[in-house]
């Protein structure tokens, strides 16, 4: 194993790193809005149906509309808990913060592996390669779908990162901003060569 294959591995790591912790807070952030919709249309409905009918009225609130409410309470609690069970953004969420604990392990070694590469035997390599096999072996998957967007992610994070240390008086979003302006410059670039260097290469009629 080369100097620049264990540097390739840390990248890969430290890539997977960034989209377990993105899914991570993803899923946290759906469940909590799913258990605050939950926990609201139950306290209402609970409210609701403990609260005598002449409170309900010297509160502006008619029978009627209370047994309204009540019901489209009932139906709400009852489509909430059965979206909790199906999606299951809780324990999504569990999964992906057991991926991000371990890849920052993982990342940690890694990284010393490359620091100290000269004192490290063959063994010492072999194992480690392992190791991070087993790891990545057991992680929750990230989803096909979603997986270039989250590449995107982590080389844009890595790209800012080094902005904010060239200019850390500069604004985040500012630098934000330049950073997209100046890669969509370059696609633009990219493909308007490729299209000229295609047309120069087609035979004349």
């Amino acid at each position: 194993m080369t100097y620049s294959d264990v540097k390739r591995k840390l990248k890969v790591v430290d890539m997977m790193l960034t989209m377990h912790s993105i899914l991570r807070i993803r899923f946290q952030r759906r469940a909590m809005i799913l258990e605050i919709g939950l926990v609201s249309a139950s306290s209402i409905l609970l409210a609701l149906t403990f609260i005598d009918s002449s409170a309900l009225q010297a509160l502006g609130i008619q029978p009627i509309e209370a047994s309204l409410t009540i019901s489209m309470c009932s139906v709400l609690v009852f489509i909430l808990s059965i979206v909790a069970l199906i999606v299951d953004w809780k324990g999504k969420a569990q999964q992906h913060a057991d991926a991000s604990n371990a890849l920052s392990t993982l990342k940690s070694d890694w990284h010393e592996f490359l620091t100290f590469f000269d004192n490290y035997d063959d063994r010492d390599k072999s194992e480690l390669t392992k190791r991070s096999a087993l790891v990545l072996s057991s992680l929750a998957p990230i989803p096909e779908s979603k997986f270039n967007r989250l590449k995107a992610r982590h080389h844009k994070k890595v790209l800012l990162s080094k902005m904010i240390s060239l200019y850390p008086g500069g604004s985040v979003s500012f630098l934000s901003a330049c950073l997209w302006f100046r890669s969509n410059k370059k696609v633009i670039s990219c493909q308007s060569e490729r299209e000229q260097n295609h047309d120069n290469n087609e035979p004349s009629a």
